[in-house]
């Protein structure tokens, strides 16, 4: 079964974040509590912006995510930049790499 999802992405597929959260699981990756872990987010996330989160992994662009989410890219840049407030990023890889400290994300495939 993993072999089927590690050959996914290698066809483009929309669903790279997803498959790379079931991979991580499957390999036994799970976020590892740290006393001196990341510090917390001052504001949650909403369910709007956990969404888009999801897709930044991927190489989607803001209109194809758009397209996934069945919303405007305006509606994506408005939750990005959300996001990059609340997570204390200015760039989408910073982004994802605080969430993936959060346990807000799947580890990186390896």
């Amino acid at each position: 079964m993993p072999e089927l999802l590690e050959a996914l992405p290698a066809h483009r597929t929309t669903h790279a974040a997803l498959i790379a959260e079931i991979l991580g699981w499957l390999a036994g990756h799970q976020p590892k509590p740290s006393t001196t872990g990341p510090r917390p987010l001052t504001e949650p996330l909403s369910r709007s912006e956990l969404r888009v989160l999801r897709y930044l992994p991927t190489n989607l662009t803001t209109p194809d995510i758009a397209g996934q989410l069945s919303v405007s890219p305006n509606t994506v840049k408005v939750h990005v930049r959300h996001l990059y407030a609340k997570l204390g990023a200015h760039r989408r890889a910073e982004a994802v790499a605080r969430a993936r400290d959060l346990g807000l994300l799947a580890p990186a495939a390896r």
